[in-house]
């Protein structure tokens, strides 16, 4: 039996230069983008308990402590540790009919202070049980914390995340 891997494709914050395109490279992080956000019409049971995102955020240090529009004097989160996804068992059953199936997902999540993921939601869904994978590795997630003069502090990001398969 193929065993199916995901790969993460950049790991980059959205106000980083785009990197060239190169395979087993950590996801792309992103500031979220407002737009309603939809199931993949072939979402699993499974998928449906992963929570869809909210169309707009409104983040900001003053209210709710999280990094939103307020940017200014901020350093980034950096990625420390960001586990690969497994395919679940109804994408291989779709890969072994045969089907040409692209699965790319982007998940938002808060760093938090101590650089754990919060607030785990889903802004594009796979389907075919990846959501719901994709949130399991998103959870083990570390990251050295966004800070604001040099104290760390929660900031916003989002995770676009592609299949690689072996």
């Amino acid at each position: 039996m193929r065993y199916a891997r995901w790969s993460l494709v950049t790991l980059i914050l959205a106000v980083s230069a785009a990197c060239s395109r190169q395979q087993n490279r950590p996801a792309e992080l992103t500031q979220p983008q407002s737009a309603a956000h939809v199931r993949d019409p072939h979402s699993t049971t499974a998928d449906l308990a992963v929570p869809l995102c909210p169309a707009t955020f409104n983040d900001s240090l003053a209210t709710d402590g999280i990094v939103g529009k307020d940017k200014e004097g901020v350093t980034l989160p950096k990625p420390k540790y960001t586990p690969e996804a497994e395919f679940s068992d109804e994408a291989r059953r779709q890969k072994h009919k045969g089907r040409v199936l692209e699965f790319t997902a982007v998940v938002g999540l808060v760093v938090d202070a101590n650089g754990k993921p919060q607030n785990v939601c889903l802004m594009k869904s796979a389907g075919y049980g990846m959501d719901a994978e994709i949130f399991k590795a998103v959870q083990q997630y570390q990251f050295e914390p966004a800070t604001k003069d040099g104290k760390p502090v929660a900031y916003r990001i989002s995770v676009e995340m592609k299949p690689m398969l072996f």
